[in-house]
């Protein structure tokens, strides 16, 4: 009989299965508390791919809509999440926002005429098919900036009267905007500058309980600081770090609690199977779904044990090989062109993701010394490789995963099966 896996690699992890970050969540808990008192802390979380950022943006969004926390304070906020593209401006990025705020508001006659007058500039904006720009641009673009602040000041003003004397019907501590994959931000978006700019003029007419939260990759940084150098001191800079050994087994459990209360057969796991997931997610929440989605997928007799964990990571269409498809096979084929950088990979993922210096790439590099210089500046100019600090000449790769994925993938399956029983003994220790 098919079970419903509750393992899901592909989307963000439900509030009910979200396990740690309680240093991050007490920030924006605070960050909450701090804005419902009309002192606005923006926030911007940034880390790896497949870290949880986006699931730590799904969690903290039910918290504002008044879900129980960490700490005891509640709050009720009017909560909108949107993401950006390449390809999204100024202009897009405000209707993302407009749409937001109509599908939750827009819900009776009175509330929807009050929406379509607060938005009536952005129709004369597309009419005339200009383009919000930052302040430097041009004057009239200025006046565009002006008149959205004036329209989102004014519906949290509202927002945040009174239940009895709102259009709204309900009562709310304050706006807030999240926005995903924010990294993805063009530079005609100027996302610096309109955050800037966005948050002066709110500030200007007296509007305090609005809060943006930002999350994207490590560059979001650059991003930010390229359109406007100032706009980084508008966020709270969260870097969300690996999960824990004992953590990556309790998103092991739960999701296990969660199937045994969806399925009619229940399943069990043995104490090693949830060593060698916690070992080879190395951390990431997004691994850990993964890894776990396939050894339950291989599972037959209704108890995961450690050969399911090893079939389902390293099996066909395994964990590992739809891992590789998402966040390896970029950085070796598409970062890279030259097969004197790919062998610089191979031999580094011989030490996992153990430190390696030079010396010893050198004594199996074939090519000549200026060859192999160049690549190690590429791969570390690239992030493909981690650079010691402190140290001269000594590099890593980021994950073990790379390192298994490259001889799984790119030399012989002997090989790799050489190794599986030093991967199993790690796994324990």
């Amino acid at each position: 009989m098919a079970r419903i896996n509750p393992f899901a690699p592909h989307l963000p992890v439900h509030p009910g299965m979200f396990v740690g970050r309680v240093t991050e969540l007490v920030k924006l808990e605070s960050a909450l508390v701090q804005t419902k008192a009309g002192r606005p802390a923006n926030f911007m979380i940034t880390g790896e791919r497949g870290i949880g950022k986006s699931s730590l943006l799904n969690y903290i969004k039910h918290i504002s809509e008044g879900m129980e926390g960490i700490g005891e304070t509640r709050v009720s906020f009017l909560a909108i999440d949107i993401d950006l593209d390449c390809n999204t401006t100024q202009l897009g990025l405000v209707k993302k926002i407009e749409l937001g705020l109509e599908k939750a508001l827009g819900k009776t006659d009175p509330a929807r005429d009050f929406l379509t007058k607060s938005w009536e500039f952005l129709k004369r904006v597309e009419a005339g098919g200009l383009k919000l720009r930052p302040e430097e641009e041009q004057q009239s673009d200025c006046l565009l900036l002006e008149q959205f602040a004036y329209s989102l000041a004014e519906i949290t003003d509202r927002v945040c009267a009174p239940a009895e004397s709102t259009i709204f019907g309900t009562h709310f501590d304050g706006i807030l905007i999240l926005v995903d994959e924010a990294d993805n931000a063009s530079k005609e978006l100027s996302l610096g500058s309109f955050f800037k700019l966005l948050t002066e003029r709110l500030q200007r007419r007296g509007c305090n309980h609005v809060c943006f939260g930002i999350a994207g990759l490590p560059e979001l940084r650059n991003v930010l600081a390229q359109s406007h150098p100032s706009s980084l001191r508008l966020f709270d800079e969260l870097v969300l770090g690996r999960l824990s050994m004992r953590e990556a087994r309790r998103v092991v459990e739960i999701g296990l609690d969660q199937a045994n209360r969806e399925n009619h057969q229940k399943t069990t796991i043995t104490d090693d199977a949830k060593n060698h997931l916690a070992y080879f997610s190395e951390g990431y929440p997004h691994f850990i779904q993964q890894f776990a989605s396939s050894a339950f997928a291989i599972d037959e007799d209704g108890n995961i044990d450690g050969k399911d964990v090893f079939n389902g990571a390293f099996g066909k269409r395994g964990a590992l090989e739809l891992i590789g498809d998402r966040y390896y096979r970029d950085s070796y084929y598409t970062k890279i062109q030259k097969e004197s950088y790919r062998q610089v990979l191979r031999i580094m993922a011989d030490k996992l993701d153990e430190w390696v210096t030079k010396k010893e790439i050198k004594s199996k590099f074939k090519g000549p010394e200026s060859t192999l210089d160049n690549a190690l500046f590429a791969l570390r100019d690239r992030q493909i490789i981690l650079a010691k600090e402190g140290e001269r000449g000594v590099y890593r790769l980021q994950h073990k995963g790379f390192a298994w994925w490259i001889k799984m993938y790119t030399t012989d399956s002997a090989t790799l099966q050489q190794r599986l029983p030093e991967m199993q003994e790690a796994s324990h220790s």
